[in-house]
C-alpha cells in the first residue's frame, strides 16, 4: 500500500511516499481502508520526535492521528463492525502503532465510530483530533456546566471552532480571541464575543462581559502566547491548557494559580476514543456542532501539509486525499 513513511525523526526531509505493507487487523481491530486523514500539529509533531516520551517508535513509521473511510476488515473479537461501513476515528499513532496517512489502517475496535450521515469522508477526517481535545479541555478537565462563562483563546483554530461550538451546544455563554477576520465566521458558532488578539484590551472586555471573571479559560494556542490568563478567572475558576508537546511549554502556573484561589490543568485526547467521538457525532447529526473550513491535498503531498501547518500558513483545515477521489463524491445529504 502507498503510505507517508518516516525512517526516523526529524524535519521535513525525513517524511517520503513508500510501498509497505497493508497492516493484518489484531483482536480488537478493524481494518480500515482510508479515504481521508486529517492534518494536525501533532502530527508534524510526531514526525520530529516529540511523542517520544509516550510512545515507542518502530520504523519504518507511518504517522497520522484522524482517519475516515471505509471497513476494509475486521479481526477476532470484533463485533459491531462489518466491511464496506463508513467510519472515522482517531488512530493509535498515540499507542506506537501505524497512522492513517496510508492506504489502510488498523484502529482499536473502541476508537471507531459511524460517520454521521450529513458527513462526507473529508469532513469527517477533520474532526477527531481537534474535537476531542476541544471536550477533553471542557468538560473531562473543566468541568464546564450550563450557565457558565468560557474564554476559549485561539477561537479560529480547529480545537477552537470545536471548543466554541461544544460549548454553545452545552449552555455555556463563550467568548473567544481570533483574528479580526475571524471574527463574523466565530459569531455565526455561537460566539458572544470575539475578541481581537492583535488588538489588546481583551482582559477589560472580558471583565466587561463577564463582571468578575470567567468560570473557564480554554487556552488552544499555548506557549505563552495568554500571559493573563489567571487574570480572567473569577475566584475558584479554571485555566485549561491543550497539551502542546513543544519544549519548554509547561502550561499554566498551578501553583500561583493555587495562590489566588483558582485552579490549572493540562487537556489532551485519552484513548481509546470511541465513547466521546460518538457523543461529537451526535452534536454533528444533529447540526449543534459542524467541521471546520477545509482544504484538500493529495497523499503525495503530506510533506506540504505539515509544512503548511507547522508554520502556521495553512489556509484551512488540511486533509489528505487518500483514497480514490471518487469516494470523497459522496454528495451530503441536506
Amino acid at each position: 500500500m502507498r503510505a507517508a513513511i518516516i525512517d526516523a525523526t526529524g524535519g521535513p526531509d525525513v517524511l517520503r511516499i513508500a510501498n509497505v505493507p497493508v497492516p493484518e487487523p489484531a483482536a480488537g481491530e478493524v481494518l480500515i481502508r482510508v479515504i481521508c486523514a486529517g492534518v494536525n500539529p501533532a502530527d508534524w509533531k510526531c514526525r520530529e520526535g516529540y511523542l517520544g516520551h509516550f510512545m515507542h517508535y518502530s520504523f519504518p513509521f507511518v504517522i497520522g492521528f484522524d482517519v475516515s473511510g471505509v471497513v476494509a476488515a475486521v479481526g477476532e473479537d470484533v463485533t459491531g463492525w462489518v466491511p464496506g461501513q463508513r467510519v472515522f476515528a482517531q488512530t493509535d499513532v498515540g499507542a506506537g502503532k501505524w497512522g492513517s496517512y496510508a492506504e489502510y489502517v488498523a484502529v482499536s475496535q473502541d476508537s471507531v465510530v459511524a460517520i454521521p450521515e450529513c458527513l462526507g469522508y473529508a469532513e469527517a477526517a477533520a474532526v477527531p483530533t481537534p474535537a476531542l481535545a476541544a471536550w477533553a479541555g471542557l468538560f473531562d478537565e473543566g468541568g464546564l456546566k450550563p450557565g457558565q462563562t468560557v474564554l476559549v483563546h485561539g477561537g479560529g483554530g480547529a480545537v477552537g471552532t470545536f471548543a466554541i461550538q461544544l460549548a454553545c451546544a452545552a449552555g455555556a455563554r463563550v467568548a473567544a480571541t481570533c483574528s479580526a477576520s475571524r471574527c463574523d465566521e466565530l459569531k455565526l458558532l455561537g460566539c458572544q464575543m470575539p475578541l481581537d488578539y492583535r488588538g489588546g484590551g481583551t482582559a477589560n472586555a472580558v471583565q466587561d462581559w463577564a463582571v468578575g471573571g470567567v468560570d473557564l479559560v480554554l487556552d488552544a494556542v499555548g506557549c505563552g502566547t495568554l500571559p493573563d490568563g489567571l487574570d480572567l478567572l473569577k475566584p475558584g475558576g479554571i485555566l485549561v491548557a491543550i497539551m502542546t508537546l513543544v519544549s519548554g511549554d509547561s502550561g499554566p502556573d498551578a501553583a500561583e494559580a493555587a495562590r489566588r484561589g483558582k485552579r490549572t490543568a493540562l487537556a489532551y485526547s485519552r484513548m481509546p476514543s470511541g465513547a466521546r467521538l460518538r457523543e461529537i457525532s451526535a452534536l454533528l447529526g444533529t447540526g449543534k456542532v459542524r467541521p471546520p473550513r477545509i482544504e484538500c491535498l493529495p497523499l503525495e503531498d503530506a510533506a506540504l501539509a505539515l509544512e503548511l501547518v507547522q508554520s502556521g500558513k495553512a489556509p484551512a483545515k488540511l486533509v489528505l486525499q487518500v483514497g480514490p477521489p471518487e469516494a470523497e463524491a459522496w454528495v451530503r445529504r441536506k
